[in-house]
């Protein structure tokens, strides 16, 4: 990284944005040289909080403040974002808005974001609330039902900081991902599920910590799952179908409480190629065929306190 520093930092000092606007910041190109990995650099933490640990409390009386039944687009919440390919972490679509829509799924009204192929061009949907609708502490939840990611989709559940700081400064919490270049080639990226925060003063000084999980049975068979997030002043709890995933700490003294102790906003995107499932060769992109297309639904969002 040292001796790219220059380069990031001109690159950088000209696309970072604040997470309060339109425009995504940029992630490192080489995201494996952050990353921490599930046990690393819990130094700081209290030695009586393990943030790993699979002992479950007592459930939580939640009260629900908030519910998408995404029966129309309500532009009072959510924006659909344009953006042109490789806008973000070498991704291939163009986010588009013609890719956003509501409509039903059996007896279900719901989000679709639409990925489509033609020839070696690729467009997809995103949405966001920033701006909109955030909170701070809580328990968010969401109900989505994915496609076949094998090879070269990725899916996100996740949210930012609805703040004017630039990332990482403003937070990020990814709640659920999909179609990562590990599960790619272990053939499990049914199964293969991914979480994790990003944090740091800036770009240089970005940090990760994250989990990935192969749990039981396919996420991607054409059924919906529940992603849930719960979130104190200490920690942030993530969930798939009630199976916990990760706890990371939070807590005051950790070099993670600046970073999470904000308003989040919340973001849906069905994302083609790119850094994560390592795939930027449009002719590598095999879950999506000429002509073809992919969606994404979501059944809805509840947001508890």
């Amino acid at each position: 990284m040292k001796t790219v520093f220059l380069f990031l930092l001109l690159f950088f000092g000209v696309s970072l944005q604040s997470c309060s606007t339109n425009n995504e910041p940029v992630k490192p190109d080489n995201p494996e040289e952050e990353i921490k990995d599930d046990n690393e650099g819990q130094d700081d933490e209290e030695p009586d909080k393990d943030d790993s640990s699979d002992e479950e409390e007592p459930s939580k009386q939640w009260n629900l403040v908030f519910t998408e039944d995404f029966n129309e687009f309500d532009n009072s919440v959510w924006t659909k974002e344009a953006h042109g390919a490789g806008w973000v972490n070498n991704e291939l679509q163009k986010y588009t808005e013609e890719s956003v829509s509501t409509g039903m799924d059996g007896d279900k009204t719901v989000l679709i974001l639409t990925a489509k192929r033609v020839g070696n061009d690729f467009y997809s949907g995103r949405i966001n609330s920033k701006g909109k609708k955030s909170f701070q502490y809580g328990k968010v939840e969401a109900s989505i039902k994915l496609p076949k990611t094998a090879d070269g989709l990725w899916p996100a559940f996740w949210m930012m900081g609805d703040n004017d700081k630039e990332w990482p400064a403003c937070g990020e919490i990814d709640i659920m991902e999909m179609g990562e270049k590990e599960g790619i080639a272990t053939n499990t990226s049914e199964t293969y599920i991914n979480t994790a925060i990003h944090y740091g003063p800036d770009v240089e000084g970005h940090k990760q910590i994250f989990q990935t999980m192969n749990v039981e049975n396919s996420l991607q068979d054409g059924k919906y799952h529940i992603y849930s997030l719960e979130w104190n002043e200490n920690e942030l709890i993530v969930r798939v179908d009630d199976i916990l995933i990760k706890k990371f700490y939070i807590g005051a003294g950790s070099e993670q409480f600046e970073y999470f102790n904000d308003k989040f906003y919340i973001i849906f995107n069905l994302a083609v190629g790119g850094d994560f499932p390592g795939i930027t060769d449009p002719a590598q992109i095999t879950a999506l065929k000429d002509r073809e297309s992919a969606q994404m639904f979501v059944d809805w969002v509840k947001i508890y306190n």
